[in-house]
């Protein structure tokens, strides 16, 4: 037997319908909001990812999934959606074509070398949304204002918006420096990866498992002081946005998200302990494209994981559905019928079914409630001679005969 890779699924059934369900709800949510689609490749060159996320990242260090193509060029599947959008801006322009800021949104499969755990996949599924080239703290605030609708169009409530302020890139860096400072003589006491960010990526360590809650780790210089009076304003501001929109949020002096290109406002969403996912402001991004350097904000939902706190909420998700027809012949002769009148009622938006393989009617009922399809089509000899259709509703067993097939119509929209 061939398994499917580690870290991977197989989404059928009930399944299926969640990843449905969060889609249909958050690009709806997007377009409210002003955000067009944007599709970009499963797969880009590695520099794409190596000089967007950083090249002491952990998924650039560990998780990539790289490979070289026939003509020796490294590839790498896309570990997130940021770079690829990024990229595509500048190399088509978009910003010299388009009025800014451009706002775009995005959904798809992302590929990360992970251990596999609850809510952990190799092969994950993002929505996202970024917008670019803008300043206002506004706008900061409309990409949490999204975060709030679009979990609310799925029916979460009980979430928690946890934000930093990073500083800009001086105010970051000078930090960075402190903390390196402060770190050095503890290096024996870090973990062998802490001490490869230690040089390059220490804000990492802030947030690790094992050593940020560690005391000396978590003595580390704060952000805070290192902040301008403009970067403590732009975040009060915010802050006063979310207070008095009523959003729930709780500043988290430790969060630093794990890409290298954030600065200023970053932020999580909490879901009962689960973060199912995050984003923020970044800068310098565009121009290490090559483009001009312009300030953009964006953010991605883990669709894995708002799965998973659907689920552990018992949320029940509304898809729409189309009303269904399980078709029985009681006689072969009846086949010939009930394909044309199938098509007939496809073209009118009736789900039409017929299982060949069923050859009596308990099997009909059981087939039809094991699919949940709502009515049960009975064609035999009296139909067939005389015109008429029978129709059982499967939920109530109501059993009604109507005189042809046209007012077949009027029992299903009753």
């Amino acid at each position: 037997m061939i398994n499917r890779p580690r870290g991977t699924q197989d989404v059928y059934g009930k399944r299926a319908e969640y990843y449905d369900f969060i889609f249909n709800n958050f690009k709806i949510s997007a377009q409210l909001f002003g955000y067009q689609k944007i599709v970009t490749p499963m797969f880009e060159n590695i520099e794409t990812f190596v000089r967007s996320i950083g090249e002491t990242s952990d998924i650039v260090k560990k998780e990539f999934y790289n490979f070289k193509d026939k003509s020796d060029r490294e590839i790498a599947l896309r570990p997130e959606g940021t770079a690829g959008v990024v990229r595509a801006v500048v190399e088509d322009k978009l910003i010299f074509t388009n009025p800014t800021p451009l706002k775009f949104f995005y959904y798809g499969p992302m590929f990360r070398y992970e251990r596999p755990q609850s809510g952990r996949l190799r092969e994950f599924n993002q929505f996202g949304v970024e917008m670019i080239k803008t300043n206002s703290i506004y706008d900061d605030f409309e990409i949490i204002q999204f975060v709030v609708t679009s979990l609310k169009s799925i029916g979460i409530t009980n979430y928690t918006i946890k934000i930093n302020n990073l500083g800009g890139f001086e105010e970051r860096n000078e930090w960075i420096n402190a903390i390196k400072a402060h770190l050095i003589p503890y290096k024996d006491q870090l973990s062998e990866l802490s001490q490869e960010r230690l040089d390059k990526n220490p804000l990492r360590i802030l947030d690790d498992k094992v050593d940020g809650i560690k005391e000396f780790v978590k003595q580390s210089p704060k952000i805070s002081e290192y902040l301008s009076k403009e970067s403590n304003d732009n975040f009060a501001q915010l802050i006063n946005l979310l207070k008095n929109n009523n959003i729930n949020y709780a500043i988290d002096g430790t969060l630093v998200r794990g890409l290298d290109y954030y600065t200023n406002m970053v932020f999580e969403i909490d879901v009962d302990g689960v973060v199912v996912g995050g984003g923020g402001r970044y800068g310098k991004l565009v121009s290490e494209f090559g483009g001009d350097d312009v300030s953009c904000v964006g953010m991605a939902f883990g669709v894995e994981r708002v799965i998973n706190a659907l689920e552990a909420q018992n949320i029940a998700i509304n898809t729409s559905k189309y009303t269904s027809c399980l078709f029985f012949p009681l006689i072969n002769s009846a086949n010939d019928t009930i394909v044309k009148y199938m098509d007939y009622y496809r073209s009118l938006g009736v789900a039409c079914i017929c299982n060949h393989s069923i050859n009596k009617i308990a099997k009909a009922f059981n087939f039809a409630e094991k699919n949940e399809i709502d009515y049960v089509v009975i064609v035999g000899e009296n139909e067939l001679n005389n015109g008429s259709v029978t129709v059982k509703n499967v939920k109530t067993s109501q059993q009604t005969t109507v005189d042809n097939w046209q007012d077949m119509l009027k029992v299903i929209k009753n």
